[in-house]
């Protein structure tokens, strides 16, 4: 490798590095501003904390690289150097860099993946960063294995090897089983360790101290939460539904502050959809308007399933459940796949325990709680009707539709955008074709955006199985998802290759006259002039027609 390979290698190396930070310092103070009464332990330190982890990361990865051939070259060593430089503001050289390197695979041996992506699993709002993290690793660890011209035997088996790990560190069989303690590397220098335990501190709804923000304040964090809300892709139908549902409660408060009278306000409500179509995502921002406005006192969202309501012995489920009703408090409970707390049989005891448990609290704290039950439509229906209870405490229901195909294929390209990947025309021609084959073949079980994350989760591997035998790795190799990269969930190759190959036809809507507009596959992600009334716009995505 000569000296501008090189120098361009470390250039992209040190902005993975800078990646790697500013996501873990976003996703840290987003925690702390959004949701403080989840974070365990010392709320204050947890920014420090995250920037430890993503330090402790990136350490982790140099070494498991670096260490699979036993060799260290001077090319990963100037790697080490650079790291390093970046990281402590310590610029090494010599035996001083040979002292630092020891502490480096030092601290890696303390270190498991676990503990340092551990925050991604344990805290839901911080889930859909998991791509983003895997996607950072990945990409330091080719770089480093590229580092010296070529990629070993033995490096191949550890990338292989690191992603593995890395998958199962994001997605655990069990999340509950991530340990409590988190890894944490000490800034002040790289041959420090600090491996601090932080304890869960259950959050006492009784001890939450009153807000004490204004009026403005307020505002501005509903102003927030409503911008998140029109942020999200498609579920139009769902944000004018919580927009309504927001208007409604903010018009109570109004008539409450003038001292007019109100009408009684049952914060409960279902979403109902099927898997992946954003149910989750809008609880947590139905809790911080809720929040925002002062209808609870926080807004923050606990969110469980029949597990964490049900135990499995006589007499536990009716604490169990008061229990997570307590954590609950101040905020909003939601309820995945609630419908399963009631078993068709009529024989689940221990169901009907937990239901009638939930069913007092959410009338004895129905002004200081809200519950969301969240499952597939048809079950929730039932379980509503068969339960007067939980239809006399609920009257708000929203639907989620399934994603589009269009909608499907922008979280797509808001995943790669996030990532820093790139789709060129024909690789999204290739995955808006597959996309709308699933659409039109779905059933209840339809994957929606955890499917997308699927699909986008596997065409990265692709592309790094592509380049894993490539010496010299340009920007534009890792960074250019290409057709053949473009994996589909339950389509095959062939199966996808077919129906591309099949006659049809992509169509636009001009923003300037509102006619369709015919576009050439090749025109997908570039701007296109209409026609008929010469208006240009972005085509980044269409709308396919078999004949």
């Amino acid at each position: 490798m000569n000296d501008n390979d090189e120098s361009r290698l470390i250039g992209m190396l040190r902005r993975v590095i800078r990646d790697c930070g500013k996501l873990y310092n976003h996703c840290g103070k987003w925690m702390v501003r959004r949701y403080p009464n989840l974070i365990e332990g010392d709320a204050n330190k947890f920014v420090e904390l995250m920037d430890d982890l993503h330090r402790g990361l990136l350490v982790k990865v140099y070494v498991t690289i670096v260490r699979a051939d036993d060799k260290w070259t001077a090319p990963e060593k100037r790697v080490a150097a650079a790291m390093i430089e970046h990281l402590w503001n310590q610029q090494l050289h010599g035996a001083q860099l040979r002292e630092a390197a020891v502490g480096l695979f030092q601290q890696a041996d303390q270190l498991s993946w676990e503990s340092l992506v551990a925050p991604f699993v344990r805290y839901a709002p911080l889930a859909d960063s998991k791509v983003q993290v895997e996607t950072i690793v990945m990409r330091l660890a080719n770089l480093v294995a590229k580092c010296d011209g070529q990629t070993m035997p033995e490096e191949s088996v550890a990338l292989h090897t690191l992603q593995r790990a890395i998958d199962m560190a994001l997605h655990p069989a069990d999340p509950k089983s991530v340990l409590q303690p988190l890894g944490n590397v000490s800034s002040e220098g790289p041959s420090a360790v600090a491996y601090q335990q932080h304890q869960q501190q259950a959050v006492d709804p009784e001890t939450i101290a009153p807000d004490p923000e204004n009026q403005a304040d307020r505002e501005r964090r509903l102003q927030a939460a409503m911008a998140e809300l029109d942020s999200l892709i498609g579920l139009q139908t769902v944000k004018d539904r919580v927009r309504s549902y927001a208007n409604f409660l903010k018009l109570q408060q109004q008539r409450r502050g003038a001292g007019l009278s109100t009408m009684p306000i049952s914060l409960h409500m279902t979403f109902v959809g099927n898997p992946g179509t954003g149910k989750t995502t809008v609880a947590r921002i139905v809790g911080q308007i809720l929040g925002a406005l002062g209808t609870l006192p926080s807004g923050h969202v606990i969110e469980t399933d029949r597990s964490g309501l049900v135990a499995e012995y006589a007499g536990q489920t009716a604490p169990k459940t008061n229990k997570l009703c307590d954590s609950a408090k101040g905020g909003v409970l939601f309820i995945d796949e609630a419908y399963s707390l009631v078993d068709a049989s009529g024989d689940d005891a221990y169901g009907r325990e937990a239901v009638q448990t939930l069913l007092k609290r959410m009338e004895d704290d129905r002004e200081s709680m809200a519950v969301i039950l969240a499952g597939y439509s048809d079950e929730m229906d039932k379980m509503i009707r068969s339960n007067p209870g939980l239809s006399s405490r609920i009257n708000t229901r929203i639907n989620f539709e399934d994603y589009a195909p269009i909608d499907l294929c922008r979280i797509f390209e808001t995943l790669c955008r996030q990532n820093q990947y790139q789709l060129p025309s024909d690789a999204r021609h290739r995955l808006l074709v597959g996309f709308s084959h699933l659409y039109e073949n779905r059933d209840r079980h339809f994957g929606n955006g955890r499917m997308v994350r699927n699909a986008f989760e596997d065409t990265v591997r692709r592309l790094a199985d592509r380049i894993a035998e490539i010496a010299q790795l340009s920007e534009s190799l890792l960074t250019v998802l290409l057709a053949d990269d473009i994996s589909v969930p339950r389509v095959p190759t062939k199966k996808l290759d077919d129906l591309i190959a099949q006659p049809h036809t992509l169509r636009i809507e001009c923003e300037g006259c509102n006619r369709k507009v015919r576009i050439q596959p090749d025109s997908l992600g570039i701007k296109v002039r209409c026609k008929k009334c010469d208006h240009v716009q972005l085509a980044d995505w269409a709308e396919p027609e078999w004949a």
